[in-house]
């Protein structure tokens, strides 16, 4: 009988719980299984009740790649925030649920991005379907849970056919009527060849012989345009109030006063350049008026007649300019090509530097490429250059050629079997027989 009596002490001992019982609650202060909210303690370790052990089981179930990620987040957060705050502090995986918080915002952003992109191009366009395939795309490579995200309207469009609103011939005759001198010229590229692109997602089509390269070439010009754009925008940007001079600036203009209409739109800081065209800077002036010019011992003499150097089909000559030369008279340089070029007296000369203008003039066959620099910087005059072309049919006619293939009229006249070309720039003309 001892024996017994102090075994029952033992275990009494070996399990506090059940001399320390909680205390008796109402129906209402317990859950469903009819266990208490409070936890119990014993040797440091925490025993949950059903409402712990149940957030953690609903945050453990959320799969943020499945289409009930929402659900299952929005279900687990709803039942953690209905714990009290000692409860919450037994959540053992919060930061599971905090997490996935975070990856709702980041697929809510998401979601937003996709709808705007569809939404960017209005259905009557006829970029519509090009834009419609592209969002397509896109929402094709996210998972189930980012697809919730998409509002229901969007995703319909999404997951629906659509064709394009466009067709062959019109597509042909977009590309057809493309025009370089055009301001839009470059949306006019763009929009033809995203509405190629959206007949090839719809069908094998095939364009009439030469259509395409009608395309691929109006798309090489843009890309030189916005090139001949982008070396002027350095220029303007290299421009200092400390360091540049007039010169400086005056080259700078010239250079964007060469570009053609529609690249002079791309060049984004161009009143910079205005701003020093206009004088707002007060520039330093190069040599203070002392400096002694580097000249040419081998250089046209003004009011006399010069035979240009020749090199194969290029013929080269020297003018020196500085104060100290004639500045009334002007140059003749003749070549062994039937061509004499006429350089007007230096008085005429806009560029204010000092130096060596170097002429040049090159003829293969009916092409023929002028240039005037002084300091390796185009020259220009007030008066006009002179190219005389001997020995040309009288209905021969001369148009003036770009780099990127446009042509306009030349100024000049004919007298008898020579053709005289006026320019006050350098540049390359064309002999039309």
């Amino acid at each position: 009988m001892k024996n017994k009596r102090k075994l029952a002490f033992l275990a009494l001992v070996a399990a506090p719980s059940l001399i320390y019982a909680a205390p008796t609650m109402s129906a209402s202060a317990a859950d469903i299984t009819g266990q208490v909210k409070t936890a119990y303690i014993y040797d440091n370790t925490y025993y949950y009740n059903s409402k712990v052990s149940n957030v953690v089981r609903l945050i453990s179930n959320i799969n943020d790649t499945t289409a009930s990620f929402q659900a299952n987040l929005e279900t687990a957060s709803k039942a953690y925030d209905e714990l009290t705050a000692t409860e919450q502090q037994y959540v053992t995986n919060y930061s599971t649920l905090s997490n996935h918080k975070q990856t709702k915002v980041a697929y809510r952003k998401l979601a937003d991005q996709i709808e705007e992109k569809l939404a960017s191009v209005e259905s009557t366009s006829v970029n519509y379907y090009q834009n419609v395939m592209e969002t397509k795309d896109w929402y094709n490579t996210l998972n189930a849970a980012q697809k919730t995200f998409v509002s229901a309207e969007s995703q319909r469009i999404l997951t629906s056919y659509i064709s394009p609103n466009t067709s062959i011939d019109k597509v042909v005759n977009k590309i057809q009527l493309l025009n370089s001198s055009r301001i839009t010229f470059h949306q006019d590229v763009a929009d033809a060849r995203a509405e190629l692109n959206a007949l090839r997602r719809h069908t094998n089509v095939s364009l009439p012989a030469g259509v395409e390269k009608m395309l691929l070439d109006a798309e090489q010009l843009v890309v030189k345009d916005k090139a001949a754009a982008k070396e002027v925008e350095n220029a303007i940007a290299d421009l200092s109030p400390k360091t540049s001079t007039a010169q400086d600036v005056q080259a700078v203009k010239t250079a964007f006063e060469a570009l053609t209409p529609v690249q002079q739109q791309l060049v984004p800081n161009v009143w910079t350049l205005v701003d020093f065209v206009n004088g707002k800077y007060d520039l330093p002036t190069k040599g203070n008026g002392t400096k002694t010019p580097v000249l040419s011992d081998t250089t046209a003499v003004p009011g006399k007649i010069t035979a240009m150097t020749r090199n194969k089909n290029t013929y080269t000559a020297k003018i020196n300019v500085a104060d100290s030369e004639n500045s009334t008279e002007r140059f003749v340089l003749t070549t062994k090509s039937n061509m004499t070029v006429i350089i007007p007296p230096l008085g005429t000369l806009l560029n204010e530097d000092t130096g060596v203008m170097e002429i040049q003039i090159t003829r293969n066959l009916n092409r023929i490429t002028f240039q005037a620099t002084l300091n390796k910087k185009p020259v220009e005059f007030e008066a006009d250059m002179e190219i005389i072309i001997n020995s040309l049919s009288p209905n021969a006619s001369i148009v003036r050629t770009y780099d990127f293939g446009e042509q306009e009229p030349a100024d000049y006249t004919v007298e008898g079997n020579r053709h005289f070309i006026q320019t006050k720039t350098s540049g390359s003309f064309q002999i039309v027989r």
